[in-house]
């Protein structure tokens, strides 16, 4: 069992209090949705916990992350009511699989007025199987799917949008429009970075439907989607209405969404501590997502990817949108500057995934060799995500190597996942006093840790030190460099050193 990582609490506390009072006062930079799902999880598992009388004055997010270590403490049962907020991520996890599964149905179709031809009819089920297998066992994917949190979502509901779109662009009727609709007021209503990656994969579908094709009816349709998703997502602000804080004193409908989007401003001008490669930096660096994406996907999956992109070029299909999309939402973040995780990026593996399994049935149908060397790729897949079971938040592919802390942090590897497991092993080492410099949630304190003080910097000390990866590269130069002289004992998961110093 994984302790909870560091962004948990605060959406399990957000939506919580979201779903049983109506009141959403938590960190808005993120929407209520998704999190509206950890909080069932939670209040089915029952949990009933009113908040503190002062709750109006409680906003910053430490105090929201109070709030939900509260929630996961209640009746002394926090591994219990983390497990259950965590299986409201399983509904994005069944989409997300159901949308592959029905967008590479249409890779093998017709899509707009051009036939693919690059599946045979026959073959259609096979396509259709393996993007979900490639998809579903990629370790990004089943990490972020066992979480409280909100990554998952736009993985989930993108590719179901840009189905609902194509249909949409397809054959413009109202219920068709009624869907598009939905699932972009739901994709937006869970997550924020939705809307930008739907505008710009939205854009290349548009584009490669024709954009001399549409039609009075498509321009119809679009009206009623874009007013459909307008109102899902003000009902999920309990159609509130009111001035935005510090901005207007000018009544407007969805205020708090409103103040969200000022948030996310002001959270993306400011930037946020990344490590990379060594280096650190709150602006970013534009290679960031790249990098990430190729030491955090499986080799033999981007090798897969590769082989279908090629085909698919070659023979100038009119499926190329399924390549095109997934390197255009990896462009369109290389500028930003929050640089914290490929977990921001996982909306590009739903058309990877098609993609990779179109290079899968090329490849078969070539010859021996060629078929040997998928039965590899996939057996080296599948291997590899078993052997990471259960630790996928932390793995890297081998292009890492065996020092992965040196290329990636934060929610790449250490997300404060492992603190439950600390306090196991110092149960198991006997061990009578720990010095720990921990990265995650406020309130981990409340986990079964022996007695311990915080390490201070360049101060050397002996006995059981625990230090975490995020900490230690977030920590300024030289503060503990003298812990260079010494091996760990031994590792805890796979984020946490644990040293005995005499």
């Amino acid at each position: 069992m994984f302790s909870a990582t560091a962004d948990e609490p605060v959406h399990i506390a957000s939506g919580y209090d979201w779903l049983t009072r109506g009141v959403y006062i938590f960190d808005p930079e993120h929407p209520p949705l998704a999190r509206g799902l950890f909080g069932l999880g939670l209040r089915l598992g029952g949990v009933a916990l009113a908040p503190p009388e002062d709750w109006r004055t409680l906003q910053p997010t430490w105090k929201a992350t109070n709030r939900g270590m509260d929630l996961l403490w209640q009746g002394g049962e926090y591994a219990r009511n983390l497990a259950n907020a965590r299986r409201g991520n399983l509904v994005f996890l069944i989409v997300a699989m159901f949308a592959v599964w029905a967008w590479a149905r249409r890779f093998s179709g017709a899509t707009g007025s051009q036939p693919v031809g690059a599946v045979r009819r026959a073959e259609r089920p096979s396509l259709q199987i393996v993007s979900v297998v490639l998809f579903s066992t990629l370790p990004p994917i089943l990490a972020h799917a066992g979480l409280a949190t909100t990554d998952l979502a736009v993985a989930a509901m993108l590719p179901l949008a840009l189905l609902a779109l194509e249909r949409c662009l397809e054959r413009p009727t109202l219920a068709r429009a009624v869907l598009l609709g939905l699932a972009v007021g739901v994709g937006i209503a869970s997550k924020l970075s939705f809307a930008l990656f739907f505008v710009v994969a939205g854009a290349i579908v548009v584009i490669r439907f024709g954009v001399r094709q549409l039609r009075l009816p498509h321009l119809k349709a679009a009206a009623i989607a874009a007013a459909l998703h307008i109102l899902v997502l003000w009902s999920v602000y309990c159609f509130e209405w009111g001035p935005v804080a510090n901005v207007t004193t000018v009544s407007v409908p969805a205020p708090t969404f409103v103040t969200g989007l000022v948030w996310a401003k002001v959270h993306e001008a400011r930037g946020h501590f990344g490590f990379l490669l060594g280096d650190t930096s709150t602006e970013g660096w534009w290679y960031y997502f790249p990098v990430a994406l190729a030491v955090k996907t499986p080799l033999p999956f981007l090798l897969l990817f590769l082989a279908g992109a090629i085909a698919i070029i070659r023979s100038k299909r009119a499926a190329l949108h399924y390549v095109l999309i997934p390197i255009a939402l990896l462009i369109v973040v290389m500028p930003v500057s929050l640089n914290i995780g490929v977990r921001h990026v996982l909306a590009v593996y739903p058309a990877m995934a098609i993609v990779a399994a179109f290079g899968v049935l090329e490849l078969w149908s070539k010859n021996r060799i060629a078929r040997a060397i998928v039965v590899v790729l996939l057996a080296s897949q599948f291997i590899a995500t078993s052997l990471a079971h259960p630790d996928y938040l932390a793995w890297f592919n081998e292009a890492a190597g065996s020092h992965p802390e040196r290329i990636l942090g934060d929610s790449n590897l250490d997300w404060g996942q492992d603190i439950l497991r600390l306090s196991e092993v110092a149960r198991e080492e006997n061990i009578p006093h720990l010095s720990i410099l921990l990265f995650g949630p406020a309130g981990f304190d409340r986990v079964a840790l022996p007695p311990h003080t915080q390490l201070a910097p360049r101060v050397p000390v002996q006995g059981w030190i625990a230090v975490s990866e995020t900490a230690l590269q977030s920590a300024n130069p030289g503060d503990y460099d003298w812990l260079k002289a010494h091996r760990p004992k031994r590792r805890v998961g796979k984020s946490i050193r644990l040293y005995s110093i005499r």
